[in-house]
C-alpha cells in the first residue's frame, strides 16, 4: 500500500502533469517525503463538530507572537475592507499565494476570528514548525502533486483530505474562519495559476451545515495580498479584503446535508463547485497583478506614477501605487490608445529602474526625484543604532537571524519561500532561543552571588530588553535602506545615462497629460 510507511517521491521538475494536462507543482525535498501514519497522528481533532481543533491557550499565545513577528517583517502594513469581515458568521478567505507561510500569517495577524488552516501534508510533521502548526489546529492535505506521483494511495488521500475538508467546513459553519489558497501552491509568478476546487467544496459544505443547523450563512471573502517584493525583508504590504461572494444557491441536497451532519464528508454538486470557482476567479484576478511578467507589471507601475504626476495626484503610499498600476492595466485592456503607445517607453524606464535597484516611486515630474539630505545622511544614525543594539540583538537573535538568512537563500522551494525563513526566525526566537539565553544569564548571576531579587529582576527585564534591541536594529536597517536607495537614485541621476533617462520620463509625462 502506498500509505504504509514513509514514501519518498520525485522532487524538482519531473514533467508530471495532472488530469487537465497541466504541469504539476514541482515538489521540494521536504514535500516529497510523505508519512501518512505520522500525518494522521499529528492532526488534532476537535472535541465536537464546530469546535476549533487547536489548543486554546497555545493558539492565542502563537497569535500574539505572530503579530509581533509580522510587524517586524514589514516596513509598512495597510489593511482595508475589514468591514467585510462578519462578527458572527464564519468566514473563508481566499487569496493568491506568492509568499509561503507569510500569506496565512497575514490572516492570523489581521483577522479577529479564530482561524483554522489547511495546508500541505508536512505542515504539521516537519521539524521545528510542525508541532506548532499542529497545536494551533493546522489540518493536512495530500495534494494532487503528491497523489499523482504515488506519495499516498487514493484511499489514504481521500481519508485525510475528507477529514480536513469536513473539519474546515464545520468550523466555518460555527463562526470560525479559515484561509485557503485555491492555486494549491505558493509561487513567484505575476499572475494566478489555475484554481483548484478544494476551498469552494469546503465552503459549500459549510453553507449546507449552517443551513441545516439554522446558523448564519458563511462569508466567502476574496482578498488581495500585495507585496512590493514578496521575498524581501521589510517590504511593504497591503491586505485588501473584498466584498463577500454570495453562497445562497451553493448547497448540498437535503439527503447529503444530513450525511454531513452525521460526520461523513460528501462532495458538493459539481455544477455548484465549478460556478463558485469561476466566480472566485473572476473576483480574485483583478486583485492580483494579472500580468504576463513582472516586467510588464513594472511598466504599469511606471505609467501609474507618471499619470499621477501628470495630474498632480502622485501615489503617496504602496496601496495607492498598486491602485494606480491596476487602473493603468484596466485602461490598457479597455483600449486606451495613448497608454498602449506609451508601453514600450514605460518598459524601458522600468527595466532601467530595476537594474538600478529602484522602485517606480522614485520618479518625479523632472525624471527622478532628488533625495533629501536626511535620506543621504541616514547611514549615520543607521550605524549608530546598529552599534547600540548589536550586543543584545546578537545574543538573543543572532543565531536565528543567521539560520533564517542561510536557509532562505538555499531553499529549493523558490524565492516565494525565502521570506518564510526570515519570518520563522522572528516568530520562534522568543520561544526557542530567548529562554535559553535568559536562563544562562540567570545562572551566571546566581553563581556570582547576586541577590535572588536581582536575579528575578534580570529574568523579567531581559525579554523586554531583547525586544527593544531588535526594534532598534530594525530601525537601523530601515535607515540603511533609505540611505542605500538615496545613493542609487543619485547614482542614476548623475550617471552617464541620467540625463537621457530623465528626458524619457518627462517626454512620457508630457504625452500623458
Amino acid at each position: 500500500m502506498a500509505d504504509e510507511g514513509v514514501q519518498v517521491i520525485s522532487s524538482g521538475a519531473d514533467g508530471a502533469v495532472d488530469h487537465h494536462g497541466d504541469a504539476l507543482t514541482a515538489l521540494s525535498k521536504r514535500a516529497s517525503i510523505i508519512d501518512v501514519a505520522r500525518v494522521e497522528a499529528a492532526r488534532r481533532i476537535a472535541a465536537k463538530p464546530g469546535d476549533h481543533p487547536g489548543i486554546g491557550w497555545f493558539y492565542e499565545m502563537m497569535k500574539g507572537f505572530c503579530r509581533r513577528a509580522f510587524r517586524q517583517q514589514f516596513r509598512s502594513i495597510e489593511v482595508t475592507g475589514e468591514e467585510h469581515i462578519s462578527e458572527q458568521a464564519g468566514t473563508l478567505t481566499v487569496a493568491w499565494h506568492t509568499n509561503g507561510l507569510i500569506d496565512p500569517a497575514c490572516f492570523l495577524a489581521t483577522q479577529p476570528k479564530k482561524l483554522v488552516f489547511g495546508g500541505r501534508h508536512d505542515m504539521i510533521t516537519r521539524p521545528v514548525i510542525g508541532p506548532f502548526a499542529s497545536r494551533i489546529g493546522g489540518q493536512p492535505v495530500i495534494r494532487q502533486a503528491e497523489l499523482v506521483r504515488g506519495g499516498a494511495s487514493a484511499e489514504a488521500a481521500k481519508r485525510i483530505n475528507g477529514k480536513t475538508m469536513l473539519t474546515l467546513a464545520e468550523c466555518i459553519a460555527h463562526g470560525h474562519a479559515t484561509a485557503l489558497f485555491p492555486e494549491g501552491t505558493s509561487h513567484e509568478e505575476s499572475k494566478m495559476k489555475r484554481l483548484r476546487t478544494g476551498p469552494m467544496r469546503s465552503v459549500i459544505a459549510a453553507n449546507s451545515i449552517a443551513l441545516e443547523k439554522g446558523l448564519l450563512e458563511p462569508n466567502l471573502l476574496p482578498v488581495g495580498l500585495h507585496y512590493r517584493v514578496s521575498w524581501h525583508y521589510r517590504t511593504d504590504l497591503w491586505i485588501e479584503y473584498g466584498a463577500p461572494i454570495p453562497l445562497t444557491d451553493s448547497i448540498h441536497s437535503t439527503s447529503d446535508r444530513a450525511k454531513l451532519l452525521a460526520g461523513e464528508w460528501i462532495e458538493a454538486p459539481a455544477e455548484h463547485v465549478t460556478a463558485l470557482r469561476d466566480e472566485v476567479c473572476d473576483r480574485l484576478t483583478p486583485m492580483t497583478p494579472d500580468a504576463e511578467s513582472w516586467g510588464e507589471y513594472c511598466s504599469w507601475h511606471v505609467l501609474g506614477q507618471i499619470r499621477g504626476h501628470a495630474c498632480g495626484r502622485a501615489p503617496t503610499c504602496w496601496r495607492e501605487e498598486v491602485l494606480a498600476a491596476r487602473e493603468t492595466r484596466d485602461d490598457i485592456r479597455a483600449g486606451d490608445a495613448i497608454l498602449i503607445q506609451s508601453l514600450p517607453a514605460a518598459k524601458r524606464i522600468g527595466d532601467t529602474l530595476h537594474t538600478a535597484g529602484i522602485d517606480a516611486n522614485a520618479l518625479s515630474p523632472e525624471g527622478l526625484r532628488k533625495p533629501s539630505k536626511g535620506e543621504r545622511l541616514a547611514i549615520i544614525p543607521a550605524l549608530l543604532l546598529a552599534l547600540l543594539a548589536a550586543p543584545l540583538t546578537l545574543i538573543s537573535s543572532g543565531l536565528l537571524i543567521l539560520l533564517g538568512k542561510v536557509l532562505g537563500d538555499r531553499t529549493d522551494e523558490g524565492l516565494d519561500a525565502r521570506g518564510t525563513y526570515h519570518f520563522i526566525a522572528a516568530l520562534l526566537g522568543p520561544i526557542l532561543i530567548w529562554p535559553v539565553v535568559i536562563l544562562g544569564f540567570a545562572i551566571t548571576a546566581w553563581m556570582l552571588d547576586h541577590p535572588p531579587l536581582h536575579v528575578l529582576g534580570l529574568i523579567l527585564i531581559l525579554p523586554f530588553a531583547f525586544h527593544l534591541s531588535n526594534l532598534v536594529m530594525i530601525k537601523a536597517w530601515d535607515l540603511y535602506v533609505t540611505a542605500r536607495n538615496a545613493r542609487r537614485i543619485g547614482r542614476l541621476r548623475t550617471g552617464f545615462h541620467g540625463e537621457s533617462f530623465c528626458s524619457s520620463v518627462t517626454e512620457l509625462l508630457a504625452a500623458l497629460k
